[in-house]
């Protein structure tokens, strides 16, 4: 059987049909699957006794920036937050994590353990557009819509362990 110049044409339309599929199709498979910064460092162990008390210390969970703070022992904060969604989850912690990005515009927060502007007690304060967090992540003023995502954790002693349930079981 001999193969006709019509059947070799269609075949090699077909053929570059099939490669133009695939050239579409594998750059949205691989935006829809996890990063690999996403899949490492699912579960992250932070030493909390190299931490001083009143400091953060930022590291990197799952590709995010993560704020790990030490609040001294007995802290008492004198501010009132907007919404207490975080400090409801964290009143007996006095070392936790909290996702390190503003929930208005995804900027980095600093912390300011001396306080800033008319807040003379430690908060966060995203200089982007005025936002401020109470030492929990509880929006004080400004415009971030919520207060800022806590991840899962536990305490392991002198350790805290992100991406693992413990007194948080979910990102919050």
């Amino acid at each position: 059987m001999e193969t006709s110049r019509r059947d070799f044409l269609g075949l090699a339309v077909g053929g570059l049909g099939i490669v133009g599929v695939v050239g579409v199709l594998y750059p949205i498979v691989k935006t829809l699957a996890p990063s690999a910064a996403s899949l490492a460092g699912a579960v992250v162990e932070v030493d909390i006794s190299t931490i001083p008390e009143g400091q953060v210390r930022v590291i990197s969970w799952k590709g995010k920036p993560v704020f790990v703070i030490r609040l001294p022992q007995g802290f008492q904060w004198t501010g009132k937050p907007k919404e207490e969604a975080n400090v409801k989850h964290l009143q007996n912690q006095d070392a936790f994590a909290m996702v390190a990005v503003c929930t208005h515009l995804g900027c980095v927060p600093l912390w300011k353990p001396q306080g800033e502007g008319e807040f003379k007690y430690p908060v966060f304060h995203c200089p982007c557009h005025g936002g401020f967090y109470s030492p929990w992540g509880d929006v004080i003023a400004g415009p971030p819509p919520r207060s800022l995502y806590l991840p899962p954790q536990k305490r392991d002693g002198n350790k805290l362990v992100i991406g693992e349930t413990g007194f948080i079981k979910e990102l919050t």
